[in-house]
């Protein structure tokens, strides 16, 4: 986990400056739109603005917090998403719910997290996804600000869409409060994971397997169950 203050959300914020930071390695997808989506339906665990896949009427919601900008969290949506996602939330028994928490390279960070919102809600899941995948690519480029124009192409927005977006004070506002509403909850560092309103301490997928069986009831997997 990587353990970081929050910086507020200013004007410097949007400086799209290169990083310094080796991430994890980067594929070249581009952002898709991610089905599971329920528009205008929220668990009792939502708050108005939340971006949330899967059934609105799961037993389990799990909220991550998450930066774009954050290894570890690079580590988990490339690694143990897939099949959290299989698993839990393409099946109706998991509600997921991706909160916004700027750790790593805070201002591109908010960059990315600000064009995801832009994008639109069908748009938000795949620029994360994206952006998660080409941490490395887009923190060490020498255009930071062409990686994120070509993002925002591939999301439908033109560059001058993109410049309205970093401009745009409503959802900047929206961000920081997200942020500062995760820092009163105890969030400190990404990824973090409530489930049910609760924190809890997981990353791996068998973590998630032994804490969501008995409420769901069911039986946690066997190792030898885990390994096929």
């Amino acid at each position: 986990m990587i353990n970081t203050r929050f910086v507020s959300f200013t004007k410097t914020t949007i400086t799209l400056a290169a990083g310094t930071l080796l991430l994890a390695a980067c594929s070249g997808d581009s952002a898709k739109p991610v089905s599971g989506a329920i528009s205008g339906e929220r668990s009792s665990y939502e708050v108005a603005g939340d971006h949330a896949l899967g059934n609105p009427d799961a037993k389990i919601t799990v909220v991550e917090y998450a930066s774009v900008t954050c290894g570890a969290c690079g580590n988990w949506h490339t690694n143990v998403w897939p099949e959290f996602k299989s698993t839990y939330v393409d099946t109706g028994k998991v509600r997921f719910v991706y909160r916004e928490f700027p750790t790593g390279v805070v201002n591109l960070a908010n960059v990315g997290h600000l064009l995801a919102n832009c994008a639109g809600e069908d748009k938000f899941f795949g620029l994360i996804d994206v952006q998660m995948k080409r941490q490395n690519q887009i923190v060490n480029s020498a255009d930071v600000k062409g990686e994120y124009v070509a993002l925002a192409k591939s999301a439908g927005m033109n560059e001058a869409a993109f410049d309205a977006c970093m401009a745009d004070q409503e959802k900047i506002d929206r961000l920081k409060k997200v942020a500062d509403d995760a820092s009163n909850a105890g969030v400190t560092g990404t990824p973090t994971f409530f489930i049910n309103g609760k924190k809890e301490q997981m990353f791996v997928i068998e973590d998630f397997h032994k804490k969501l069986a008995p409420l769901l009831g069911e039986d946690a997997p066997t190792q030898a169950e885990e390994k096929e």
